[in-house]
């Protein structure tokens, strides 16, 4: 007994300075309750709004955070049986305050937050599995950030469901939301292990393609927009894609830019006719 006392101490200690609370050591309490307890009673000042704060930047009232705290451990056991491993406490706070509640619009990543393990560990969409816009978002950033930085291609697709209204009207939204499914299963076949495929929102999803210049997006835009045909149909109707895509240059340098451009592409693909690829002119 007194060494399981000595132990939960010892981790106490661990854990207890408040400049060196990352989110990794907030991920033990979370999965150690005694540990937490002990925490919590340790000090005024060891609340769950500091908890929060230390992984988001935001400051909650005690009530609240406590409340949110309880809701996001569940939500943390979702995730990790979903996925089959411990999504950790980071990606379920940021995941369940951004998508679930929208208490966060725009989460701020502190410095010691790996943000490369966190887009890689969460996939946050429920329908699809895919990577969530906020993944996408801080994902982009990061690629731009080491493309520009060693001087290698990155280029972005996005691509659009053609007449997917049509398709909720004439066959129901489940309907619609198989085909959403059947489409991301299909894109992540053609796809890299390195490139993110995330769902942009609505029938829209985008893929980041690191060391990747137009042309070869192209092509796996390509390849995908004739599988979706090939393999993806609603009883007797066919179903296609509109694809826009952009890519890195001294123009286009930054995430606003690739996303306007593969946007403007997009807007192209779909004036020309739909179900085609076009890529950005700048």
């Amino acid at each position: 007994m007194k060494k399981l006392k000595n132990k939960s101490t010892e981790n106490l200690l661990e854990i207890e300075s408040k400049e060196r609370l990352s989110s990794a050591k907030i991920n033990k309490l979370s999965n150690e309750h005694q540990l937490l307890d002990t925490y919590l009673k340790s000090s005024i000042e060891n609340n769950f709004s500091e908890l929060l704060f230390r992984l988001t930047n935001e400051k909650f009232e005690e009530t609240k955070a406590n409340v949110l705290w309880e809701s996001i451990l569940t939500h943390k056991d979702k995730l990790n049986k979903k996925l089959k491993r411990d999504v950790g406490i980071l990606v379920a706070t940021l995941d369940y305050l951004t998508n679930i509640t929208n208490e966060i619009i725009s989460p701020k990543i502190t410095k010691d937050q790996n943000i490369e393990i966190a887009a890689k560990m969460a996939t946050t969409d429920p329908m699809t599995g895919l990577y969530s816009k906020m993944i996408f978002n801080i994902s982009l950033e990061t690629e731009i950030i080491k493309s520009i930085r060693y001087k290698r291609p990155l280029s972005l697709i996005i691509l659009d469901i053609d007449n997917f209204k049509q398709v909720n009207d004439t066959y129901g939204h489940q309907a619609g939301d198989k085909v959403i499914i059947e489409l991301a299963e299909i894109g992540t076949k053609c796809l890299r292990k390195a490139d993110l495929f995330a769902r942009y929102g609505g029938e829209e999803f985008a893929v980041i393609m690191p060391e990747t210049n137009s042309e070869k997006a192209f092509i796996v835009s390509e390849r995908i927009r004739k599988n979706v045909i090939k393999f993806l149909k609603i009883k007797n109707s066919i179903i296609t894609v509109s694809i826009g895509i952009s890519s890195l240059s001294t123009v286009i340098n930054s995430s606003y830019e690739l996303i306007k451009h593969a946007d403007d592409a997009l807007y192209k693909a779909k004036k020309e006719g739909k179900n085609c690829s076009r890529i950005s002119s700048t």
